[in-house]
């Protein structure tokens, strides 16, 4: 788990900071963001967020934002890891705004991610890599004991940054999580540092797409 204590606003409190000009972050996905959104904020998906948090100011305070205030939180904890001291996440995302009155656009817009810089693979494409990639599981270390695809290492996406010199550069990574979506926000930002995106893998639909097309699971 991260260790960083992470700031929450109530939507009153973070109501007062969007008052005097504090940017807001969407990091919900495009689809839910253009259904409706805090007016002014800016949608940087949890997808691909270790890739672009670089936009993100260091400098001034940031309020971060999902439906109900879990994947932001996730994303406010992991900025805490990289040294951002003024991020705060909204309490109970913006359901919990909308339902404190305050307000909300329904405009539609047209939105859309950036191009997926590496590869995504089902699982039994991934099956075909295990002999030559290195397996990286980027869970938390319980979720790897529960069961990770055999002979994958453990580096949680919180500490990947600062473990990037355990991984190779000339031979392919095939990157695990339950579902896909951490393992993608990780292959992204490893091609973001250079690794060639032709031998960065994403495994899609993760360990429950593995186990559910009945390939082994270590323990």
């Amino acid at each position: 788990m991260y260790e960083t204590q992470v700031q929450e606003l109530s939507p009153e409190e973070a109501k007062r900071l969007y008052d005097q000009g504090v940017p807001f972050f969407d990091v919900r996905e495009v689809e839910e963001y253009a259904q409706a959104r805090i007016p002014g904020a800016r949608l940087l998906p949890l997808s691909e967020f270790m890739a672009r948090h670089g936009e993100i100011p260091k400098d001034r305070p940031v309020v971060l934002y999902c439906r109900t205030g879990n994947r932001s939180w996730q994303a406010a904890a992991w900025l805490g890891a990289q040294g951002w001291t003024n991020v705060y996440n909204l309490e109970g995302g913006i359901v919990r705004w909308y339902r404190a009155g305050l307000p909300v656009d329904t405009t539609p817009v047209e939105v859309g991610y950036a191009a997926t810089p590496f590869q995504e693979v089902g699982p039994h494409e991934a099956a075909k890599l295990l002999e030559e990639a290195l397996v990286v599981d980027v869970r938390e270390a319980w979720e790897y004991g529960e069961g990770h695809v055999p002979g994958a290492v453990n580096i949680p996406l919180s500490t990947l940054p600062q473990r990037l010199s355990e991984l190779p550069k000339d031979r392919p990574i095939l990157l695990v999580c339950n579902s896909g979506n951490r393992s993608g926000v990780a292959a992204d930002f490893l091609v973001q540092q250079g690794f060639p995106g032709d031998k960065v893998y994403n495994l899609e639909g993760g360990t429950y797409a593995w186990m559910g097309a009945g390939l082994p699971v270590e323990r």
